[in-house]
């Protein structure tokens, strides 16, 4: 009796798009292209993908000149989909920053995107991208390199394997 090897992604892209607020719609658009398989989530990866791109342009180095933001995903066969953004590290322009959630104050816009990431994804964090801690380690407060901001999805509508 023989086994046959088989892979357990679905999916599996990865892209990096310059750091320019104008290139978070080419991040939604070709997120939303690759899970469009993953119906039943589609609109929520494609939030949430928008979510971190802007935060990483925002608060890190990915948004100075020159910058770049690194977008991941993988659809695994067992009802996961799983979204990365890598950002460039701390920006040298402003104080650090923690990310955090928080309730969104209806007296300012924006500010809700990780309290809309909580609630879609089924988990979320962040880790440093040198691998150097967990995906649920806190990472130290004198780290200054890039970030993985991840997030998980629960799909039931994996795409036809082939």
């Amino acid at each position: 009796m023989t086994v046959e090897a088989f892979s357990i992604y679905t999916l599996k892209e990865s892209r990096t798009f310059p750091g320019l607020a104008e290139e978070c719609a080419a991040a939604r658009s070709w997120t939303r292209a690759l899970v469009a398989p993953f119906h039943d989530v589609i609109e929520a990866v494609e939030l949430v993908v928008s979510e971190f791109f802007s935060n990483a342009l925002a608060h890190t180095a990915s948004g100075q000149a020159g910058g770049e933001v690194f977008v991941s995903l993988v659809g695994l066969v067992y009802g996961t989909l799983h979204l990365e953004v890598v950002d460039q590290g701390p920006r040298t322009d402003r104080p650090r920053t923690a990310a955090r959630v928080m309730l969104p104050d209806p007296g300012r816009p924006g500010g809700c995107g990780l309290f809309l990431t909580a609630a879609l994804a089924r988990e979320w964090g962040r880790t440093p991208a040198d691998g150097s801690y967990g995906i649920f380690d806190r990472s130290p407060d004198d780290y200054t390199g890039p970030m993985v901001t991840w997030a998980d999805f629960t799909t039931s509508a994996a795409p036809p394997r082939g």
